[in-house]
């Protein structure tokens, strides 16, 4: 939920609007102090005739209170507590995202772009031979983000290689100009589900993808984010496209192999509707190739 809040364009969000959508992790948030009171978003939901309708709340001096007058002129008032802006505690967010990592970083974060890109230190991976510097940007599918951060990129090229962090979902990250520019996101090498401590193999697959595979003719990264097919390596963004694989790679390891293609689609959160590989994968279906489907049987088949 913290990362969905990131992508959204102030990175705030009202208090009352997050514990909607989820009291328990809203708590667990505010706990952590990953997310902190930033002022308030003064807009309520007034009913009125039995229709919804979002107006300002404005703050009375004489009342000393927030509220709005009603379709019929009547004071009515609001809980400061249910506007409350919180914001995301970036330094605290990136400490807890690369806790795994050997990491050296600045006393706190360097913005690069303001609220958008960050320089967050650097970090040594397994067969690297000097510290790899990080960055951390968001809301890398909005293309005049995109446009901003990718110009940053050429202006300042790594002399190896530099990962991007972000908070955007994998299957909807821009391509980098530059094969020096890793870009990955944070959903995508999470040491487990729903979690922010990134797994510094994970990463390092990424980075390293040709020095990790070691069974042919197909192997798998840990999440499944990356396939190595016949010399190819194949990346796979998403939860959805890494759990889909997971299921068929596990049936493939234990020699049970043959699966039932709509059972496995739904069972990786695609939904009953969707039944083939062209519906859950659309263009992309050609990078599936190791996929073999018939009879509504699925398996994999290097």
């Amino acid at each position: 939920m913290l990362l969905q809040v990131m992508e959204t364009r102030p990175a705030k969000v009202q208090a009352s609007v997050l514990r909607q959508v989820s009291p328990r992790a809203t708590d667990q948030l505010l706990e952590a102090k990953l997310m902190v009171a930033s002022g308030h978003i003064p807009v309520v939901t007034a009913m009125d005739d039995y229709e919804d309708e979002p107006i300002p709340a404005e703050w009375c001096a004489e009342r000393r209170q927030y509220g709005y007058n009603n379709s019929i002129g009547r004071w009515v008032a609001v809980d400061a507590k249910d506007i409350e802006a919180l914001a995301v505690d970036y330094p605290l967010l990136f400490a807890k995202m690369l806790v795994d990592f050997e990491r050296a970083a600045p006393a706190r974060p360097i913005s690069l772009i303001d609220s958008v890109a960050w320089d967050i230190g650097t970090i040594q991976l397994k067969g690297a031979k000097s510290p790899m510097p990080v960055w951390f940007a968001r809301r890398l599918s909005d293309p005049a983000v995109w446009r901003k951060v990718g110009a940053l990129l050429e202006r300042r090229p790594p002399d190896e290689v530099r990962v991007i962090l972000t908070s955007t979902p994998g299957d909807r990250l821009p391509v980098a100009a530059s094969k020096k520019d890793i870009i990955i996101s944070v959903t995508d090498v999470a040491k487990a589900p729903g979690k922010l401590a990134i797994s510094p193999q994970a990463v390092g697959a990424r980075v390293f993808p040709g020095e990790a595979q070691h069974r042919f003719p197909i192997d798998h990264s840990d999440d499944c984010g990356i396939v190595w097919y016949r010399g190819e390596t194949l990346t796979f963004r998403g939860d959805k496209q890494r759990r889909f694989l997971e299921i068929l790679f596990s049936a493939y390891w234990s020699k049970s192999k043959v699966l039932r293609l709509a059972a496995v689609l739904e069972e990786a959160g695609y939904g009953g509707q969707v039944n083939t590989l062209k519906k859950a994968f659309g263009r992309g279906i050609d990078k599936w190739r190791f996929v073999k489907v018939e009879n509504g049987n699925c398996w994999i088949d290097p």
